[in-house]
């Protein structure tokens, strides 16, 4: 009988991985493929506490910082289009939307509508949360631990489309409990 040890876990996941290392490799390499430009924050916020201008700064540290992103991380928001929907103290509501590149932020931008206008075909990844959840991750000292966390107390609801991310999400979840 299957046993969920995390180690039997571990190597289904690898085993699932390696399945799509072919894929990938074999997708990326059709086509002319040219780096893309990666997220800047504004240089001056004129607005005092507001999450949108702090999260951008955070985007843009995330950028600088990639090569400490962790492996499982990149994979899972590789090239997607994540959405993000959080209620602010206020009562407002905040429409942000990131899109991935290559694991980076390519496009940080957020909106007045539930929907994005510049969206094609929707976001792969939807996360729906709280201003204080939010902030509790920004200021953490393991941000990706302190989501994790928020996401299995569901504080912090991330919702993904197909197998693969959801394997990812999955993986994630259980490698940062």
């Amino acid at each position: 009988m299957f046993s969920c040890s995390k180690t039997r876990a571990l190597s289904f996941f690898l085993l699932i991985m390696l399945l799509f290392v072919p894929i990938a490799s074999a997708a990326s390499s059709a086509g002319d493929i040219k780096k893309a430009e990666l997220y800047k924050a504004p240089e001056n916020s004129t607005i005092e506490n507001d999450l949108f201008a702090e999260l951008s700064t955070k985007a843009e540290l995330y950028n600088q910082g990639f090569e400490k992103v962790p492996a499982a991380l990149k994979k899972l928001v590789a090239s997607e289009e994540i959405a993000g929907i959080i209620e602010l103290e206020n009562g407002e509501m905040l429409y942000v939307t990131l899109l991935m590149r290559g694991g980076a932020i390519g496009d940080f931008y957020t909106y007045d509508t539930p929907t994005d206008p510049n969206s094609k075909f929707g976001p792969s990844i939807t996360v729906e949360t709280d201003e204080k959840t939010v902030r509790k991750i920004l200021e953490s000292k393991e941000p990706l631990k302190e989501a994790v966390k928020n996401m299995n107390d569901g504080s912090l609801q991330v919702e993904t489309e197909g197998f693969f991310r959801d394997t990812m999400l999955w993986t994630l979840q259980k490698l940062y409990a």
